[in-house]
């Protein structure tokens, strides 16, 4: 035996073969090729049209040879470097580390908490998120628009929401990518506050949605392009719904999908060749009893298995998953669907996780509870994939052969040292007997969570900006106000 003898990687959750990887793509190309894709913005048509597309103005439909989508798939980078504003807290996206980035929900209008149940999120719970996304160790980047505050007028809350995020926090971040004008104001605000206002390195992804089926709309377009063209991270993400806004076979919403991705990737690659991007499919059904999104389906699963499947084929990072469930409330349901939905995420190696924790009803409602018991869930998964080590010393034969048959463990000194390394110790589920248990008041998983919560923002500290940054951010955040109103 040797002494460097661990268990091995967990294998990536393909399941697609070479040909099954081969027949979407021909599918998305015969899409692209020959059925179009719905370009709602003139400067992205002028980009399409002076580069070989086929453009038919009466509709915008926009048809595309494959030489110039595998073309232009083929120079963006299979890896990138995210950097935050606290620079040892950069994250490698993409490559073969198996890092992945994990930001918290996005875009929930209502937040459930134990203590008021469901309500309109407000500002304030926007702060308190960013504030537990900074304090948990499982999530490593801030995020953005991580609930809806509803207590903001809509023209100014990007910049409400992007300084917040950071002074709040100093991890990489995510900002808005709502229209030209406020994704240039959002990418400036970033450059500011790292002290880079030519923004030389990716700080900040954008999260771009397409409207399937088969469109791009003009707010995400312009965003896309203004990313792009300062060499920002877009996060290309078809969020077809199999049965609504795509075919009810995955196979069709799949091939549709991807064809969405391929155009908005294209078009960020002849806008700036080389721009670093994300290939993302966060897609799922919908249940036709009810004709409700179904984001805790087995078919959610099988959809975060094709994105990480697909990005590697494509050599493009990836984004899928999360914590993701239908339930209303923190419950039994939420437990099984979002460990079911975070498994696939995990195990099938994707690289940006949105929604990594919080997310209730279909996307509409974060919990705070619920994030950080994501996050519990997040690091049970993380112990999981360390494995473990199988070298001679970890066997103790010796100690074995001195403890008597029929004895313990529980006294040895091995025993001590090695299970605080060795098992993981979770910091929020309850493990005492049920006797401990009951003398604390019989709490549930939901009041648990809502103890760490209290916790965590007790123990939580804003990190340091130069105060010239910060009055410089300030300035252009009362600014940018005013112009908006």
């Amino acid at each position: 035996m040797t002494d460097d003898l661990s268990t091995q990687p967990v294998p990536r959750l393909d399941r697609l073969s070479e040909e099954g990887e081969a027949a979407i793509h021909e599918a998305s190309m015969e899409i692209i090729e020959d059925i179009g894709i719905k370009i709602n913005h003139d400067d992205a048509l002028e980009v399409f049209e002076d580069n070989g597309a086929t453009v038919d103005r009466e509709d915008n439909l926009v048809r595309l040879s494959r030489d110039i989508v595998e073309d232009c798939v083929a120079q963006a980078p299979e890896s990138f470097t995210l950097h935050g504003r606290n620079p040892d807290k950069t994250i490698e996206i993409g490559g073969d580390d198996g890092s992945q980035v994990r930001a918290p929900g996005y875009g929930p209008p209502n937040i459930r908490t134990f203590t008021d149940g469901r309500r309109s999120s407000q500002l304030a719970d926007y702060e308190n998120l960013v504030k537990l996304a900074h304090r948990e160790d499982a999530i490593n980047c801030t995020g953005y628009n991580v609930c809806e505050p509803n207590d903001v007028d809509q023209e100014v809350k990007h910049f409400e929401m992007v300084k917040r995020s950071l002074r709040l926090s100093d991890q990489p971040l995510m900002a808005s990518t709502y229209g030209a004008d406020r994704a240039d104001a959002c990418l400036d605000m970033v450059g500011i506050a790292v002290d880079d206002p030519d923004l030389g390195k990716p700080y900040v992804a954008g999260l771009i949605n397409t409207v399937p089926p088969r469109s791009l709309d003009t707010k995400m377009l312009g965003g896309l392009m203004a990313y792009a063209r300062r060499g920002q991270p877009p996060i290309v993400s078809s969020f077809t719904m199999a049965g609504a806004s795509g075919p009810a076979t995955l196979a069709g919403s799949l091939a549709q999908a991807n064809a969405e991705n391929l155009m908005g990737i294209t078009l960020a690659q002849l806008i700036n060749p080389g721009t670093p991007v994300i290939y993302g499919v966060p897609s799922s059904n919908i249940d036709v009893r009810y004709g409700s999104l179904s984001i805790g389906s087995p078919e959610s699963a099988l959809f975060i298995s094709f994105a990480g499947q697909m990005g590697r084929y494509y050599g493009i990072p990836s984004r899928a998953g999360g914590s993701l469930s239908d339930t209303k409330t923190v419950d039994y349901q939420g437990g099984f669907e979002s460990m079911l939905t975070l498994a696939a995420t995990v195990f099938s190696g994707i690289d940006y996780v949105l929604h990594s924790a919080g997310i209730l009803e279909s996307y509409s409602t974060i919990s705070p509870e619920k994030f950080v018991l994501d996050c519990e869930m997040l690091r049970y998964l993380d112990r999981f994939t360390r494995g473990y080590d199988i070298g001679e010393e970890n066997f103790a034969l010796d100690l074995i052969a001195e403890v008597d048959p029929a004895s313990h463990f529980l006294s040895q000194r091995h025993t001590l040292e090695h299970s605080k390394t060795e098992f993981f110790r979770p910091e929020v589920v309850d493990k005492r007997s049920h006797g401990d248990w009951e003398d604390d008041g019989e709490k549930t998983a939901f009041e648990m969570g809502h103890d760490r919560v209290a916790a965590q923002l007790d123990a939580y500290e804003q990190p340091a900006l130069d105060p010239d940054i910060e009055a410089e951010l300030e300035a252009y955040v009362d600014e940018g106000k005013q112009t908006a109103y």
